[in-house]
């Protein structure tokens, strides 16, 4: 059984104990820790825990297998950082994006360079029902070339939601719509389709006061040749409405709806390959969906020897955060901008 401790107790916390909860026979969550004294207090008595006062005093009496970095965007790699220079832990789940910039993954990356460090970004929409499909329709030529895709995220974050923390809305720690909501999106899109070669976009903030974009547009132009779009936002009115990818293939055409890419929307190809959309279909009660429990099997099974290949790594990671900086750069340049 793996020891975990959690670092940061925001709004995604709830998923992460509730899927070690549920995976008590492979996980054990030792230890939580929030810098906010109010959280640190709630989160420490939901799991039945004691109450730390720093992140240190969480890792030395508890000595977990593995730390959650469920902190702010922009200090995820800083914290690990810190963690890995001081302790000898080794395996670091880190809730997305891995960080708001690729100078700091790159630094980060040569840091743990020889030093055996585990990284796992959430990205636990991959494991959605719908987008399971998705591939393997993808794979098995059922939809034929790909030669367009779009991806739309239109949630609604009010002023509320932004003053609730101090980073949020923040350019070097929230990083906007793109890099802390549709980070989702654009990474399903690079899973599903490939690499993406170059971008161009637009951004704007309304309706609320913050540093960064609530709206953006962009274009892609991906490794294989196949365009796409992104449209994403935090103003949608009055409340969420969707986290959908368009697929578009030669052969046939898939819609992956829902308020996060939860559900098939619509099918068809030329082959009529039948498909039970129901099958596919995960009900949700709010944007952040049911795929945490699945990411945590995931590092289970890599950190039993299980899974060779993680995908969820480094390498993996940064790609999101690589299209994000650049159509964010082409806002300024007003220019295509190559990843």
């Amino acid at each position: 059984m793996k020891k975990i401790a959690i670092i940061g107790a925001g709004r995604i916390f709830t998923k992460h104990f509730e899927s070690i909860k549920l995976l008590k026979k492979k996980f054990n969550l030792v230890g939580v820790f929030d810098i906010n004294p109010i959280r640190n207090k709630s989160s420490a008595k939901l799991c039945k825990l004691q109450e730390f006062n720093n992140y240190n005093d969480l890792l030395r009496n508890t000595n977990p297998d593995i730390v959650s970095i469920l902190t702010e965007s922009g200090n995820h790699l800083k914290l690990c950082k810190d963690i890995i220079t001081k302790y000898n832990i080794k395996n670091f789940i880190i809730e997305k994006p891995l960080d708001t910039t690729i100078k700091k993954i790159l630094k980060f990356e040569n840091f743990i360079k020889g030093k055996k460090i585990n990284i796992f970004t959430v990205k636990q929409n991959r494991f959605n029902k719908a987008i399971l499909k998705a591939k393997d329709l993808i794979d098995k030529k059922l939809l034929g070339e790909i030669f367009m895709v779009s991806a739309s995220c239109k949630w609604r974050r009010d002023q509320k939601y932004y003053d609730q923390d101090n980073w949020r809305g923040k350019r070097n720690l929230d990083g906007g719509v793109l890099m802390n909501q549709a980070i989702h999106h654009i990474d399903l899109l690079i899973h599903l389709i490939g690499d993406v070669e170059s971008v161009v976009g637009y951004g704007d903030t309304k309706f609320v006061k913050l540093q960064s974009e609530n709206i953006a547009v962009a274009n892609l132009r991906f490794k294989n040749g196949c365009l796409g779009s992104i449209e994403a936002t935090t103003a949608t009115a009055p409340s969420d409405y969707e986290g959908s990818i368009t697929i578009m293939g030669s052969e046939g055409t898939l819609k992956i709806g829902g308020f996060a890419s939860n559900e098939i929307a619509y099918f068809s190809n030329f082959k009529k390959t039948k498909l039970n959309k129901k099958r596919y279909f995960t009900n949700i009660n709010n944007v952040y969906g049911k795929g945490h429990l699945k990411f945590y099997e995931y590092v289970q099974l890599f950190m039993d020897k299980k899974i060779k290949k993680n995908q969820f790594d480094i390498e993996n990671a940064i790609k999101s955060v690589k299209v994000v900086e650049k159509i964010v750069s082409s806002f300024k340049s007003k220019k295509i901008e190559i990843i």
